[in-house]
C-alpha cells in the first residue's frame, strides 16, 4: 500500500511535545526575521511592471494575460525567472498582480523572465524576456510584447550574422521584413497600446523567420560538416512486433544515416531483442540501446539499474551506442539518478570501449519546479567526473507540454556552451501525445498538419549547430510514420540534402538589419481597460505541473491474477463503443497544491482516467488514456494543481470506441507527491464503499481469492 503515515515512537512523541512550545516561539520569531529579510532581498533590484496588449492594441488584464499564456486554461502558470547568461532557473511563479498589471521583483542579480506566449501562425513560443540579453537589474515598466519582439529580433540578427553562408529564402525575407517594419513604425514616444500591438505582430513574423532560417540552414550545415560530425537521423522502436517492416522503413528513409533507438522494456531479458538488433545491423541501421526508459527508472534500485546495463552491454557487443539515462531531469525519476547515470556511463566505457554514451535530458525550463529546470538540474547533478564519460548530450522535446519556438536557438547554443567537448542533438521528439496536450504549435485545428510541421522543423533545425548529430529519435515513429507518406518525405528530403549537399534556397534580396528602438522605462504603467483594485502587490498562486514522462506506462513486477494487492480489485467489461459511463469518487484535496493520480492496471481494453474540478464535470484538470496489457502496469497522470478547490472528482470512463476488453484496476492513488493518499477505499478492499457506479453492467468489484 502506498503513502502509509510514518510511525513515531512514544519517546519521540514525548520529546516533540516538550519542545513544541519553545520551538513555536522561536519559529515565529525566525519567520518574522526571514520574512523581512526576504522582502528586502526580493526587491533588491526593484520591481518590473509589465504591460500587456493584444495584436489589436487592446490592454489585457492579469486574468486575460494568464489565459493567453495558459492556452485558455489547457495549460498552467509557467512564469519563471532565469539567469540570462546560462538559462538556469532562479525562481518559479514570480509574477503577481500589481494594480491592473502583472509585475515581478528583481532579486540580487540580473534576471530574465521565461513565459509562454501565443503567436500566429507559429503557435506557442517560449519567450525569454531578457532586456537585450543583459537581464533586468533595476526597476522599470516594460511593454511585454514590444520588449519581447526587440529581444527576439536581436537574437535572430546575431544568429543570422553567425551564418554568413545562409542565403535567405523568400519565406524568411518576407517574414523578417514584416517584423522589422512593425518595429520601425513605433518608437519610445509611441503610445503603449501602439507599441504593444506592433510587438505582437512582429513576434508573429519573427517566429516564422527564425524557424525558416534554422530549418533551411540546418541540412546545409550538416552536409558541409559531415566529415567531422556524422549525421544521425533517428527513430524510436519500442516493440519487437513487426520489427522487419519498422527497420526496413527506417533504412529506406534515412540510410546511410539511419539510427533506431530500441527501448528495452522493463522485465524483458536481452534475448527478447536479439532478432531485432541483428536484423537492424544487416540492414545497415545503427542501433542506440536504451536499457532504462525514464518511466521505468523507479522500478529499479541503483544496483539493479547498473546491473541492467551490464546485462545488455554483455549481450549486445554489436550495439553502436548506449543511452545511459533518459529524460533524467524529470521529477518522476529516482532522486539518485545522477549517480545511476555515472554508473551506467562507467560500465559502457569499461565494457564497450569506443561505443558512444548518450544522455537525454528533458526539455523543461519553466514547467515544473526550479530544481528540475533543465540547465539548473544539469549544473547540480552532472559533475565533471560524470561528464567525462558522456559523449553525446541531447534532450527530449514535446512542444505541446513545453513550448520552444524562438527559444530553440538559445537553448541549443546554451547546451553547446554547457557541454563544449560533447556532441549535442535532439534525443526524443513527438507531437500531440495523449495526456500532455497543453499548448499547440503551428496549427491549432489540424493536429496532423501540426505534427508534420514539428517534424520538418526540428529534424532539420537540430543539425544547425557545431557538434550536433541531429538525432531526433521520433518517439511515436511506428504509429506516425508507417502510413503517412508526408512524414516519410520530410525525412527523405532531409537525408538527400545532407547526403548530396543541400542546395541553397533561391536568393532574394537580403534584408537590411533594421535598427530597433530601445525602450525607455515609463514613469507609471498605462492602466488596462479593466482595472483591478489591489491595495498592495500580492503574489498570485502559481499552479505548476510536472510534464508527462515519455508516453510509455511503467511495468513493475507484481503479484499475478486479477488483484494487484490485497484481495479485491475493480473490473470493467469495456464495450466496443464509447458509452461515457463511470466508476467515480469525490476526493478531498489540498487547495493550491500539485496533485497526481496513479493506478495499477491489467487486462485488455482502454478506459479514460479523468480528474474533474467541478460537480458538473466541465472543468477537466487531468486525463490519461489507460491501455491495459497482460501484466500489471502503473499509469500516472500529469501533475495538476487543485487551485482553490477542496475536492475534485476522480473517474474511470468508457470514453473510447474500438477499445473493448476486460480490465482490472487496483491501488488508486490521488494526492500530492509523497503525501497521503486522498482516495477512500483505494484498493477496493471494502467493496463498493464510497465508489459511485453508474454502469453496474460494466463496472464491478471482484475478489481474486
Amino acid at each position: 500500500m502506498e503513502n502509509q503515515p510514518e510511525n513515531h515512537s512514544e519517546k519521540h512523541r514525548a520529546l516533540r511535545n516538550l519542545l513544541l512550545p519553545g520551538l513555536a516561539f522561536l519559529l515565529f520569531a525566525a519567520v518574522i526575521v526571514v520574512a523581512f529579510s526576504l522582502r528586502g532581498s526580493a526587491q533588491a533590484g526593484g520591481t518590473v511592471t509589465l504591460l500587456f496588449f493584444d495584436r489589436n492594441g487592446t490592454a489585457l488584464t492579469p486574468t486575460q494575460v494568464r489565459s493567453a499564456s495558459n492556452n485558455g486554461g489547457a495549460g498552467y502558470n509557467n512564469d519563471f525567472l532565469l539567469n540570462p547568461a546560462n538559462m538556469r532557473a532562479i525562481s518559479s511563479g514570480p509574477l503577481y498582480t500589481s494594480g491592473s498589471n502583472l509585475a515581478f521583483n528583481i532579486p540580487s542579480q540580473a534576471v530574465a523572465l521565461a513565459f509562454n506566449w501565443p503567436t500566429i501562425p507559429g503557435g506557442y513560443q517560449l519567450l525569454i524576456l531578457d532586456n537585450g540579453g543583459t537581464g533586468f537589474s533595476t526597476a522599470a515598466t516594460i511593454n511585454f510584447t514590444y520588449q519581447a519582439a526587440l529581444d527576439v529580433k536581436k537574437k535572430l540578427d546575431t544568429a543570422r550574422a553567425a551564418r554568413p553562408d545562409y542565403v535567405p529564402s523568400a519565406k524568411f525575407t518576407t517574414a523578417y521584413q514584416a517584423a522589422s517594419s512593425q518595429l520601425a513604425g513605433v518608437d519610445v514616444y509611441s503610445p503603449q497600446s501602439t507599441k504593444g500591438k506592433a510587438g505582437q505582430l512582429a513576434l508573429d513574423q519573427l517566429a516564422v523567420a527564425y524557424d525558416a532560417m534554422l530549418a533551411e540552414h540546418g541540412p546545409a550545415y550538416a552536409a558541409a560538416n559531415k566529415s567531422t560530425v556524422t549525421p544521425w537521423i533517428g527513430f524510436t522502436i519500442d516493440t519487437v512486433s513487426n520489427y522487419q517492416a519498422n527497420v526496413d522503413l527506417a533504412a529506406t528513409l534515412a540510410a546511410p544515416y539511419a539510427w533506431i533507438r530500441i527501448v528495452f522494456d522493463a522485465g524483458q531479458a536481452p534475448s527478447t531483442y536479439t532478432t531485432l538488433v541483428n536484423y537492424a545491423k544487416t540492414k545497415g541501421v545503427k542501433v542506440l540501446g536504451q536499457p532504462v526508459d525514464s518511466t521505468y527508472d523507479k522500478g529499479y534500485t541503483r544496483a539493479q539499474y547498473k546491473q541492467r546495463f551490464i546485462d545488455y552491454i554483455t549481450a549486445f557487443p554489436q550495439i553502436d551506442a548506449w543511452e545511459v539515462g533518459n529524460e533524467v531531469n524529470g521529477s518522476w525519476l529516482s532522486s539518485d539518478i545522477g549517480l545511476r547515470i555515472a554508473d551506467a556511463a562507467a560500465e559502457v566505457k569499461a565494457r564497450a570501449p569506443g561505443k558512444p554514451t548518450f544522455l537525454t535530458l528533458f526539455w523543461q525550463i519553466n514547467t515544473d519546479s526550479v530544481a528540475y529546470s533543465m540547465f539548473t538540474w544539469v549544473n547540480a547533478n552532472l559533475p565533471a567526473s560524470t561528464r567525462a564519460n558522456i559523449d553525446v548530450v541531447t534532450f527530449s522535446q514535446y512542444q505541446e507540454q513545453a513550448p520552444m519556438g524562438v527559444a530553440f536557438d538559445q537553448v541549443m547554443k546554451t547546451l553547446r556552451a554547457e557541454f563544449p567537448t560533447q556532441k549535442i542533438g535532439l534525443g526524443e521528439l513527438g507531437y500531440w501525445i495523449a495526456g500532455q496536450q497543453f499548448w499547440w504549435a503551428y496549427n491549432q485545428t489540424d493536429t496532423l498538419a501540426a505534427r508534420r510541421m514539428v517534424a520538418e522543423q526540428y529534424y532539420n533545425a537540430g543539425f544547425d549547430y557545431p557538434g550536433s548529430i541531429g538525432g531526433v529519435f521520433w518517439w511515436t515513429y511506428i504509429a506516425d510514420f508507417k502510413s503517412d507518406t508526408a512524414m516519410q518525405q520530410i525525412v527523405k528530403t532531409l537525408r538527400d540534402k545532407v547526403q548530396s549537399g543541400a542546395p541553397t534556397p533561391t536568393p532574394t534580396p537580403s534584408p537590411t538589419a533594421t535598427a530597433t528602438p530601445t525602450p525607455t522605462a515609463t514613469p507609471s504603467p498605462t492602466p488596462s481597460a479593466t482595472p483591478t483594485a489591489t491595495p498592495s502587490p500580492t503574489p498570485s498562486a502559481t499552479p505548476t505541473a510536472t510534464p508527462t514522462p515519455s508516453p510509455t506506462a511503467t511495468p513493475t513486477p507484481a503479484p499475478g491474477g486479477i488483484v494487484f494487492n490485497g484481495s479485491w480489485s475493480a473490473m470493467a467489461k469495456i464495450p466496443a463503443t464509447a458509452t461515457y459511463q463511470d466508476l467515480y469518487q469525490t476526493v478531498t484535496v489540498t487547495p493550491n497544491a500539485n496533485h497526481t493520480v496513479s493506478v495499477w492496471v491489467k487486462g485488455s481494453g482502454s478506459l479514460e482516467l479523468q480528474v474533474w474540478g467541478n460537480a458538473n464535470w466541465t472543468k477537466r484538470l487531468a486525463s490519461l488514456r489507460i491501455n491495459a496489457t497482460s501484466t500489471w502496469t502503473k499509469f500516472t497522470t500529469p501533475v495538476f494543481n487543485a487551485g482553490n478547490r477542496q475536492r475534485v472528482y476522480l473517474s474511470f470512463d468508457t470514453a473510447y470506441a474500438n477499445a473493448a476488453g476486460t480490465m482490472y484496476f487496483d491501488e488508486v492513488f490521488l494526492g500530492t507527491s509523497g503525501g497521503v493518499n486522498r482516495v477512500t477505499n483505494p484498493g477496493f478492499e471494502s467493496g463498493n464503499t464510497l465508489w459511485n457506479n453508474d454502469a453496474p453492467a460494466i463496472f464491478s468489484i471482484q475478489t481474486g481469492q
